[in-house]
């Protein structure tokens, strides 16, 4: 959608908003004739055009009546679109000065057993990994007591970045079974949520997970990994899946900045 020299500007190109609009040279994929309503169709163009043109939390979009007059639609439609992003946390509105950008949030549903790019999806939020390390390694003690493995035991570990927007969301550090494992890594594991490999690439359909949270100071790797200081509070997210019969096959630590990712469980009375 955007030429690569357009890609590459950023929040401080001193142009206006209105005028990078003129400068991605783009079509108008609004007025395409296609199935979805026009305020779908332009609330996935600014997706995109927020995750290809280097806006940061704060910058400001394209104002109402610039995507009126780019997109020659009307002004409900507009807001439509950007009430839909707002819907989903990504865009706020300032009265009087216009829609901004909010931080690019996973939003996890406790009570659901998502992978990240399942999270982000609803959004229109594209998901990818930097995988880092993918080998056979001793199990360490947490590992081999949760899968029930003997000492010394063997398990496979894969290390990956988990990006959206262009930043770093969280360092997933999990481990296989190797009867799991080394089928996993043959794998799309930059691309693809490992639950949606597990299911639909190996055949292990899910069952449930055991999660627990907690909120701690960034050690060395893990700072270096999410790229801020040592000590910087971070959540630790551990979690052991289960497939359908019960048996324990992937154990997982994920860490992430609390201000990109959001908790949410409903909790009955009784």
């Amino acid at each position: 959608m955007f030429r690569p020299e357009d890609r590459r500007m950023t929040s401080q190109t001193r142009s206006g908003p209105s005028q990078r609009l003129r400068a991605a040279g783009v079509d108008n994929p609004v007025m395409r004739s296609e199935s979805a309503p026009k305020y779908i169709r332009l609330r996935d163009w600014l997706m995109e055009h927020i995750l290809s043109s280097g806006l940061t939390r704060g910058d400001k979009l394209p104002s109402e009546s610039d995507l009126v007059r780019r997109f020659d639609v009307s002004r409900v439609t507009v807001r439509q679109a950007l009430e839909s992003l707002r819907d989903d946390g990504i865009i706020e509105s300032h009265h009087g000065k216009g829609w901004f950008l909010r931080r690019i949030c996973a939003v996890q549903n406790l009570g659901r057993l998502q992978g990240f790019g399942e999270m982000l999806a609803p959004m229109g939020v594209n998901a990818r990994s930097k995988v880092l390390e993918l080998v056979e390694c001793l199990a360490p003690e947490a590992v081999s007591s949760a899968f029930g493995l003997p000492e010394q035991s063997h398990v496979v570990r894969i290390a990956r970045l988990r990006i959206a927007g262009g930043r770093v969301m969280s360092y997933d550090l999990s481990y296989f079974p190797l009867d799991v494992g080394r089928r996993l890594v043959e794998q799309d594991l930059a691309g693809e949520d490992i639950f949606v490999l597990l299911e639909r690439a190996l055949g292990v359909p899910l069952g449930f997970a055991d999660v627990t949270i907690e909120v701690a100071p960034a050690e060395n790797e893990v700072a270096q990994r999410l790229g801020v200081q040592v000590t910087t509070p971070i959540f630790k997210l551990t979690r052991l899946t289960h497939d359908r019969r019960g048996f324990p096959i992937d154990f997982e630590y994920v860490y992430g900045l609390p201000e990109s990712h959001v908790f949410k469980v409903r909790v009955p009375r009784r």
